[in-house]
Order: structure tokens, then C-alpha cells, then sequence
């Protein structure tokens, strides 16, 4: 059945989630990183925003205009400007939730 086959999917996701499988090889590709700032966040890293001045007021802007992805992009840049910015990580989590990213959400927020 289809519960079945979602849930079996779910146990092997988590499960190479576990061995951290999935990041070991999304990092040999260079879809992510690790930030050596948050050891449990995996920032982008082909990122054309992390040099962005004002990448804050521009995530937040990308936010009302309900583009997810572009607003992650912007909130991580301006994370990486400066890592202690409880607001842009509490944007950063707010947003991974709404783009159905729970385990980036939980980190970003717990940060």
C-alpha cells in the first residue's frame, strides 16, 4: 500500500540521515557544506548572495513575496555575515518549515 511504501521510505531516509550518509555525499558533489560555525546546519554552498549587502532586509523581502528558496538563500548569507543573529536564524528556521524542510527548520530554530 502506499502508507507502507511512504513509511518504509521514511525509515531509510532517516536511517542514512543516521550514517550521515546523505551528507557525506551531497558534500563530495558540492551541493552543501558544513558551516564551521553550526555544525549541525548545512549551508549552500554555491550561494550568489553570500556576499550581499543588506542580505537580511532582502530575505525578508523575498519572504512576503513568498519565494521560499530565494529567501533561504538570502537569510543563510546573512547568517554567514554574521552568525549570532538570533532574528535571521529564527527567519531562517520560520522559512525551512513553510519550504517542508523539518530538519534544517529545527536546527536553524534551536540555533
Amino acid at each position: 500500500s502506499d502508507t507502507e511504501f511512504w513509511d518504509k521510505m521514511q525509515a531509510e531516509w532517516e536511517e542514512m540521515a543516521r550514517r550521515n550518509w546523505i551528507s557525506e555525499n551531497q558534500e563530495a558533489l558540492g551541493q552543501v557544506t558544513i558551516s564551521t560555525i553550526e555544525k549541525g546546519y548545512y549551508f549552500h554552498t554555491e550561494n550568489p548572495f553570500k556576499d550581499w549587502p543588506g542580505a537580511f532586509e532582502e530575505g525578508l523581502k523575498k519572504m512576503k513575496e513568498g519565494d521560499l528558496p530565494v529567501t533561504i538563500l538570502y537569510l543563510e548569507a546573512a547568517i554567514l555575515q554574521e552568525p549570532n543573529d538570533a532574528e535571521a536564524w529564527q527567519f531562517l528556521g520560520i522559512t525551512q518549515a513553510e519550504n517542508e524542510n523539518e530538519q534544517a527548520a529545527i536546527v536553524a530554530l534551536q540555533r
